[in-house]
């Protein structure tokens, strides 16, 4: 994992879910409408909480769209996690080191969705990926 620097914005976010939630959140990344929390692994039930009631008191607090992704220490399961809720049939990483590309097979009526308006979700894990797991790319086929 690289280091990653947060800002105070950041800081004030995870610190916020971190103590609503008792939970270990490792990362947030804020979009125009969404935050998307990083949490270390086994800790996605308890995010999420009963019938979503965590999700639900963030999103009104936060006043956006809130999604949670499992930290995992294998790329692989780690990519997959941040593609969720869309069906991947399979992820092949090429490369070692720092220029690792993930290329991830998508069911064909989720390829758009997986990518996004503009590209907007696959440069969110794009971003992820390489923060978590120094991936260069991931690429949709």
């Amino acid at each position: 994992m690289t280091e990653i620097a947060f800002s105070n914005e950041i800081m004030q976010y995870i610190n916020m879910a971190s103590n609503i939630l008792k939970i270990d959140v490792i990362d947030c990344m804020v979009t125009e409408d969404k935050l998307i929390f990083i949490v270390r692994k086994g800790q996605l039930g308890i995010a999420i909480g009963s019938k979503a009631k965590n999700l639900e008191k963030l999103r009104r607090l936060f006043k956006k769209n809130i999604k949670f992704v499992e930290f995992d220490e294998d790329k692989e399961r780690f990519i997959l996690n941040l593609c969720k809720p869309y069906k991947i049939n399979k992820i092949t990483l090429d490369g070692s080191g720092e220029s690792i590309v993930a290329k991830v097979e998508v069911a064909t009526s989720d390829k758009s969705k997986i990518i996004g308006r503009g590209g907007r979700n696959i440069g969110i894990i794009r971003k992820l990926a390489h923060r978590h797991h120094s991936i260069k790319d991931v690429q949709i086929a």
